[in-house]
């Protein structure tokens, strides 16, 4: 009997957090501080709104994300000059260099870890994963 796609997704999800944890733990970081600084670093200065759009993490998580990125130094918060009442999140240049460093590392495990699917398989998800 098949597993339901449920529970494969949910079991994939921690070996692939777990791989990815294991590249990420000696800087000190967690799988939602990496998908907060790669958003980051594809797109400068975004608000709360936009982070939480770009990443699976809830509004309040990416909140205490950023506040501890802010907090070591790795991101930095500045009003938009455009709408006052709006912040926007940037990396700083020593998050730019952190993320710079672990960005392959990052890929290199996910293409290990694809490396076993079927080429179709990376398709599939992000379709899912947009509907």
């Amino acid at each position: 009997m098949r597993e339901p796609l449920t529970r494969a997704l949910t079991r994939a999800v921690r070996v692939v957090t777990g791989h990815v944890e294991e590249v990420l733990r000696p800087d000190g970081l967690t799988v939602d501080q990496w998908l907060v600084l790669a958003a980051l670093a594809e797109e400068r200065g975004l608000t709360m709104t936009e982070l939480t759009a770009r990443t699976p993490a809830s509004g309040p998580t990416v909140t205490r994300v950023v506040d501890k990125l802010v907090g070591t130094a790795l991101a930095y918060r500045e009003v938009d000059p455009e709408d006052r009442r709006r912040v926007r999140v940037y990396l700083s240049p020593r998050g730019r260099a952190l993320h710079k460093r672990l960005a392959g590392k990052v890929a290199d495990v996910e293409r290990r870890l694809l490396g076993h699917a079927e080429p179709d398989v990376l398709d599939f998800l992000l379709r899912l994963a947009e509907t």
